[in-house]
C-alpha cells in the first residue's frame, strides 16, 4: 500500500509538470513574438539614429557651402575695396567731383583760437632726392654720413 501510493504521489507530480500541447506552442509563439518584437524596438531605433546621422550630414554640408560662399563673397568685396581705394580710381573720382591739384601758394589756412599749438605749419614739400651716380658715389656719402655720426657721439 505504501508503494502505490508512493506511485500515485509521484504520478501527480508528474501530471503536474507535464504540459499540455497546446501550451507548448503558446509559450513559444509568445517567445518568439518577443524575440521580434525587441528585434523591431532595436531596429527601429537604429533607423533613428541613421536618419539623424544623415539628416546633420546633410546640415554640416549646407553649412560647409555657405562658409566657402561667404569666403568668396568676403574676397570679392576685398578686391573691390581695394580697386575702389586704388590711387588711380581715386584720382579719377576727385576729378570727376571737380578736384585737382594744389599749388602750396593758392591754400589758405584758418587759424583757431585757442587751439593747444601755437602755430600751425603746413609740412614742406620735400625734393625729391637725386640717385648717385655709382655705387661708389653712394657708398662714399654712406660712409661719410655714418662716420660723421659716430665720430659726434651722435
Amino acid at each position: 500500500m505504501f508503494n502505490r501510493v508512493r506511485e500515485a504521489y509521484h504520478e501527480q507530480i508528474a501530471r503536474a509538470f507535464k504540459q499540455a500541447p497546446w501550451r507548448r506552442q503558446t509559450q513559444s509563439v509568445a517567445v518568439l513574438a518577443s524575440i521580434l518584437l525587441v528585434m523591431a524596438i532595436l531596429g527601429g531605433f537604429y533607423l533613428a539614429v541613421a536618419a539623424r546621422a544623415g539628416t546633420a550630414g546633410r546640415d554640416l554640408q549646407d553649412l560647409e557651402q555657405q562658409k566657402a560662399n561667404l569666403i568668396r563673397e568676403n574676397d570679392e568685396l576685398r578686391a573691390s575695396l581695394a580697386d575702389l581705394m586704388s590711387i588711380n580710381q581715386m584720382v579719377a573720382r576727385a576729378q570727376k567731383l571737380g578736384y585737382g591739384p594744389v599749388a602750396p601758394d593758392s591754400i589758405d589756412y584758418v587759424m583757431v583760437k585757442n587751439y593747444p599749438t601755437a602755430t600751425a605749419l603746413a609740412p614742406q614739400p620735400v625734393a625729391a632726392a637725386q640717385p648717385p651716380a655709382s655705387f661708389r658715389d653712394w657708398l662714399t656719402k654712406t660712409l661719410g654720413a655714418w662716420l660723421s655720426k659716430t665720430a659726434g657721439g651722435g
